[in-house]
């Protein structure tokens, strides 16, 4: 028998549509502004003061005089510079006319406004973790030179500058491009014997290892074969914090991106520049300059009229110093 019902569909079927946007993971390694000292209200430049150790001062007393001791202390200054910072993006319907995006967008004269549609909240999304992820990429990598690097000098930049810092840094033998678990294990030990006093005297709970994803990785094959049982509770179980002698490790992915970007002084030996390392700090000594408490959220959404148009913005202040080069340790794997 014939079909009752022919086909006479002139569209081409691409297949069902679902209503919903998937977002790629954004990850940052760390919360700047919840973990590290944090100096409010900075709107371009502010001047913190330090003041050095004031020891061996008690003397044995002798006799009644006026004399009093020749020990000294400095009290120096350090200079946040914050930066002017600024997100600016815009958006356009036009851009996905003849798509089924289309079909999420308004309707009547309210069609060119994408607020409230699926693709502003994709736009919205994108963008507060795109500020997240490049605060602390700018934070540790910033040069003031190299595209996309310029808002301010970045932890990396700063303490490579500083002729303490960069001469206690810690060079290990190993395998540069690829460390092994020996050498991530290596140059941690390394770092963590031949810091400054200071740091050493640093409660481990207030201090932090900060390294590359290769040593972090590295360091986890060395504590999955560190003995037979351990290893398999090690290597099925996972970690939920990763520490060494009690200081936590920490993974930093932005690094990757830095180093394949710049080319710090701190992570360059003899004119070679190295891509696996560690910075070994207390945290206390890591400050933060902002005119705001979160920068990414920090921004406004709004649409205009006359340009037809969507436009996120946001605007924020932000800059970074270190404050003691004796609680400061850095090493890399050459």
């Amino acid at each position: 028998m014939a079909n009752v019902a022919l086909n006479s569909i002139a569209a081409t079927y691409g297949g069902a549509n679902l209503n919903e946007i998937f977002y790629e993971p954004v990850f940052r390694s760390d919360d700047l502004m919840r973990n590290y000292r944090v100096i409010p209200n900075v709107k371009h430049k502010m001047n913190v003061y330090t003041s050095a150790a004031l020891t061996k001062i008690v003397d044995p007393y002798t006799n009644c005089s006026s004399t009093s001791g020749s020990t000294q202390f400095n009290v120096d200054d350090k200079v946040i510079t914050a930066g002017r910072c600024r997100v600016a993006l815009e958006q356009c319907t036009q851009e996905f006319f003849g798509t089924y995006i289309e079909e999420m967008y308004r309707n009547g004269v309210d069609v060119m406004n994408l607020e409230g549609t699926q693709l502003a909240d994709a736009i919205v999304n994108r963008a507060v973790k795109g500020i997240s992820s490049d605060v602390v990429r700018l934070a540790w990598g910033g040069d003031g030179t190299t595209a996309a690097y310029t808002a301010f000098d970045g932890w990396m930049k700063l303490m490579g500058a500083d002729a303490t810092v960069l001469a206690a840094r810690t060079e290990y033998d190993g395998t540069a491009a690829a460390p092994t678990a020996a050498d991530a294990i290596g140059l941690l030990r390394t770092m963590y014997d031949t810091a400054p006093a200071n740091l050493q005297q640093v409660p481990a709970s207030d201090k932090k290892m900060f390294v590359t994803p290769k040593i972090f990785n590295a360091y986890l094959a060395n504590l999955e074969g560190s003995s037979a049982d351990l290893a398999i509770v090690n290597t099925v179980e996972g970690y939920t914090r990763v520490s060494f002698r009690g200081v936590q490790v920490v993974p930093m992915y932005e690094w990757d991106t830095i180093l394949a970007d710049t080319n710090p002084a701190i992570m360059t030996k003899g004119g070679t520049h190295h891509t696996n390392g560690a910075c070994y700090c207390a945290v206390e000594n890591l400050i933060i300059g902002s005119d705001v408490t979160d920068p990414e959220g920090s921004f406004k959404v709004f649409y205009d009229d006359l340009e037809e148009k969507m436009f996120f913005r946001g605007y924020f202040k932000l800059g970074v110093q270190f404050l003691y080069p004796s609680l400061v340790q850095w090493g890399l794997i050459e």
